[in-house]
């Protein structure tokens, strides 16, 4: 299946600044880097992302997340600097990403149900949605929404 979403994932997770930041935002808050890009890429659409879509989206996916994704991110973190593993590690690495590019195509059928409004100012709105469903402070998910929405979106 064609998906969207997970192409401009790939296209804007590389973007200099994106990564680091939607890590930090990972590691730091425990926020789900395809949510922000999700709410990115709604953004990048015209659409917004509420509290209450994104609750409904969080309980659909979580047992993915949490029986699928998290327990391999945690192994290939686990092994990092473990060097008889590292050829084990990147096969456990690329099957994180085949998961999260399930999580991806689950997330754009069910984004699809969402309504359409654009640019940054939309995508700070969304991302500070995300971000402040963190436990995140309105000042911290703010400025973190901020910056990420101009990486994801700069040229």
């Amino acid at each position: 299946m064609d998906n969207p979403f997970w192409n401009y994932s790939l296209a804007h997770y590389s973007k200099p600044g994106v990564a680091p930041l939607c890590l930090a935002a990972q590691d730091e808050l425990g926020a789900d880097v395809n949510l922000l890009l999700l709410a990115a890429w709604l953004a990048s659409a015209g659409r917004t992302l509420d509290a209450v879509q994104l609750a409904s989206l969080l309980a659909a996916t979580a047992e993915w997340r949490e029986q699928v994704i998290a327990p391999l991110r945690a192994l290939r973190r686990q092994w990092k600097g473990l060097a008889q593993a590292a050829a084990l590690r990147e096969q456990l690495k690329a099957l994180e990403l085949q998961a999260e590019r399930e999580l991806q195509a689950c997330l754009y059928r069910l984004a699809a149900q969402l309504p359409g409004s654009t640019g940054e100012v939309c995508a700070r709105a969304n991302l500070q949605v995300v971000l402040k469903a963190t436990g995140a402070s309105a000042e911290e998910a703010g400025e973190r929404a901020g910056a990420l929405a101009a990486a994801l979106l700069a040229d």
